[in-house]
């Protein structure tokens, strides 16, 4: 089995990332924030949960990405197919230098949706699951690597915890977990400040395979090696 259908069969929904994120992220959040970038996130399911893209998409008419920041939902919510819009950095690379260094630096295939997540205080995220019929239908509706979630800000007082056992994801500052968005979540920031996160999504490579496996052993020891496939996890860490 690979690291995804181990962590299924052990019922394991988060996996801390083995990496270091600068606190320059922060202080960038902070001024998306400041500047009036977020934009209300899922109507509905939450209140005070916002949200804005510093990598994101548009439509194909139109001519750069530099608007993308306003689009933090899939683009199928819209009416338009993920592979055919123009994905791109925001115009909030212009304010976001770090955090879009940083992300270069990380191992993604491709980006799709990157986006700054805004809890304010008293904010609440309603139980839910990101899964779709899609997702399910092809047997991934619990999928680890569905998501990263990073921590960029978490003040005390602020949870996100899974729905039926109440095990809270253990956020701090500048942390970040691979997510298992398939099982119900709900998150509540009873703080008096703003909590911020980012959620990545994009396409796999070795590199984030490599990480993740990294992770997983710093995690739970080197003995879950003898059942991991190796023939899909041929990487340095098995030496």
């Amino acid at each position: 089995m690979n690291v995804i259908e181990w962590c299924r069969q052990h019922d394991i929904w988060y996996l801390k990332m083995d990496l270091q994120i600068p606190e320059a992220c922060i202080k960038e959040a902070q001024q998306v924030y400041d500047e009036g970038y977020f934009v209300e996130h899922r109507y509905g399911d939450g209140d005070g949960w916002c949200s804005a893209a510093l990598h994101g998409w548009v439509g194909e008419e139109e001519k750069n990405t530099r608007s993308a920041w306003h689009h933090t939902k899939n683009p199928s919510g819209h009416g338009y197919d993920e592979n055919k819009v123009k994905w791109g950095w925001s115009e909030l690379e212009d304010i976001c230098p770090e955090t879009k260094r940083w992300l270069e630096d990380f191992p993604h295939k491709q980006y799709r949706r990157c986006r700054f997540m805004l809890l304010k205080p008293d904010g609440r995220i309603n139980s839910h699951n990101d899964s779709n019929k899609k997702r399910t239908d092809e047997g991934r509706k619990r999928n680890i690597a569905a998501a990263i979630n990073l921590a960029f800000y978490q003040p005390d007082n602020c949870y996100l915890r899974r729905a039926s056992t109440k095990e809270e994801l253990p956020f701090e500052n500048c942390t970040g977990f691979w997510f298992d968005n398939g099982v119900n979540h709900e998150a509540h920031n009873s703080s008096n400040e703003n909590r911020y996160h980012f959620i990545i999504h994009g396409g796999n490579n070795k590199e984030r395979e490599k990480l993740m496996l990294k992770s997983l052993v710093k995690e739970y020891g080197g003995d879950i090696l003898k059942d991991i496939d190796k023939n899909l996890w041929k990487h340095d860490v098995y030496k």
